[in-house]
């Protein structure tokens, strides 16, 4: 894996392995490069004024 983007390599892998997942698995190289790819697009966020809004909460009641 290489060392390129906002997430280091050393951080994905102890991520990686937190979340159960073998650190040797052929698909962490896509996966790692898929978050590096997604983190700047959600970093947008941020810069939401979201200031004066209430939380969006979805009722959990069962409809009558």
């Amino acid at each position: 894996m290489t060392e390129k983007g906002p997430l280091s390599k050393e951080t994905f892998l102890r991520i990686a392995e937190n979340s159960g997942l073998g650190t040797d698995a052929p698909h962490l190289e896509d996966l790692y490069s898929y978050l590096n790819g997604l983190l700047p697009t959600l970093k947008a966020i941020e810069t939401l004024d979201l200031a004066g809004l209430e939380p969006f909460m979805p009722s959990l009641r069962e409809k009558e």
